[in-house]
């Protein structure tokens, strides 16, 4: 199939991989918008018929020439496993590969006990407000993705500030990955092109809690047993990309937030693109978007001419959207080049 110029996506290496500048994200497919309940009901809605779903990769990829899009395991949700087969039938209507980069959920227990989502980010709290002072906290209650996102988000977390404690040094030393679960993840996938996979954004509270022994272990056991190349996720790049840089753990690049708005970018704006500015790794932007709050051309503008990042993630979930976010995003990757 071929594409018209201003269609085709320009492409740089990570490692030794050739990678599109701009990659389908899959949130809105399996039930997310960072919206709202109403929103998120209406992408279940559309995405539970996988006709609906496969006319959306086809517009992108006849259109655009995507070729690779963001995953989750089949084992996740319905929806992830539905987006995984309407992958496998649009390869089979257009001809076309698709390559996948899933996000793999890191399952963390305490001894027999999965890690407390709360407790989690009590621990982070702990942690940056001695990096970034006090007013990370009202960074983390009034982060519109982290609101629209979870369900009671701000009443949760106060509670566990007030009732709860972190994870401390008795905790962390009874951590361990389960990876009967994580294989399990990671077979659902055997019959996909993975381009990287990326486990999910527990790697930031392995590197904030020193726990850098067990995530080298499982990036080792993600290339030993399943031959994948890794990308490392982090929404706290101020906090945790200087740790990871220092680290000897075999990855390719970062996937974080980046946008104008700062949206999911901790411990704070300022504190994340330094670090991101200053990585040692090439970096692939998350949210460009900040969940739908920002217009498209200021977006793209931000991600790839001011901070200068080397692929972009992008998740649409209405018709439209793909159209005018590939067509700005693509025009202004032309711009830079």
């Amino acid at each position: 199939m071929k594409y018209s110029e201003e269609h085709q996506i320009p492409c740089v290496k990570i490692g030794n991989t050739l990678v599109p500048q701009l990659i389908l994200g899959h949130l809105p497919f399996i039930g997310e918008s960072y919206q709202g309940l109403a929103r998120n009901q209406e992408y279940v809605e559309r995405f539970s018929n996988v006709e609906n779903t496969i006319r959306f990769l086809r517009e992108a990829v006849e259109k655009f020439g995507v070729k690779v899009v963001g995953a989750m395991p089949a084992t996740e949700s319905k929806l992830a496993k539905l987006f995984l087969d309407a992958v496998k039938e649009t390869m089979k209507r257009t001809g076309v590969e698709i390559a996948v980069i899933p996000c793999v959920r890191i399952p963390l227990v305490v001894g027999r006990t999965p890690l407390d989502d709360y407790r989690r980010w009590l621990t982070y709290y702990e942690i940056e407000r001695k990096l970034a002072g006090n007013k990370i906290l009202g960074k983390y209650l009034e982060d519109p993705v982290l609101v629209c996102g979870r369900i009671g988000w701000k009443k949760k977390l106060l509670d566990t500030l007030a009732h709860s404690r972190p994870y401390g040094r008795n905790d962390l030393k009874k951590l361990k990955v389960d990876y009967k679960l994580l294989k399990s993840a990671l077979l659902s996938l055997k019959s996909f092109k993975v381009l990287f996979v990326e486990p999910g954004s527990e790697t930031d509270f392995l590197a904030l809690t020193h726990k850098i022994d067990l995530l080298g272990e499982l990036v080792d056991w993600i290339r030993e047993e399943f031959g994948f190349k890794v990308l490392l996720a982090s929404h706290h790049a101020g906090s945790t990309i200087p740790i990871l840089d220092q680290s000897k753990i075999k990855f390719e690049a970062y996937v974080t937030p980046i946008n104008k708005l700062g949206v999911m970018m901790f411990p704070n704006p300022k504190m994340a693109l330094r670090e991101i500015k200053r990585s040692s790794k090439p970096v692939i932007a998350i949210k460009p978007l900040a969940g739908g709050r920002l217009p498209p051309k200021a977006a793209f503008e931000y991600v790839f001419r001011k901070v200068k990042v080397s692929v972009c993630m992008v998740g649409t979930g209405r018709e439209n959207e793909v159209t005018e976010d590939f067509s700005v995003a693509l025009e202004t990757l032309r711009r830079c080049l």
